[in-house]
């Protein structure tokens, strides 16, 4: 069985590096008006990490206001980031 991986991008709002744990705010069109969204997403061992110019970098790297797109695969609740690049 394979698994569906999801892409997302948004702001990274906070990261626990030793959780290895982040949150991203997204916006979202709801009845018509922006609003803000958090999601929770626990960070995968083996997590590829990329800056603005397709360079490997480590976990540390990833800064609060950092805008990224994250591909992650969700099983019910708990969402696992696979790989994140930093756009800016």
């Amino acid at each position: 069985m394979s698994t569906f991986i999801r892409t997302i991008q948004g702001r990274i709002s906070t990261i626990a590096y030793g959780n290895k744990e982040l949150s991203l705010y997204i916006k979202e069109i709801m009845g018509g008006k922006p609003v803000e969204k958090n999601i929770v997403f626990s960070i995968d061992p083996n997590v590829i990490i990329t800056n603005t110019t397709n360079q490997q970098v480590k976990l540390a790297a990833i800064l609060k206001g950092h805008e990224v797109e994250i591909d992650y695969t969700r099983n019910k609740s708990k969402r696992t980031a696979s790989k994140i690049k930093i756009i800016e």
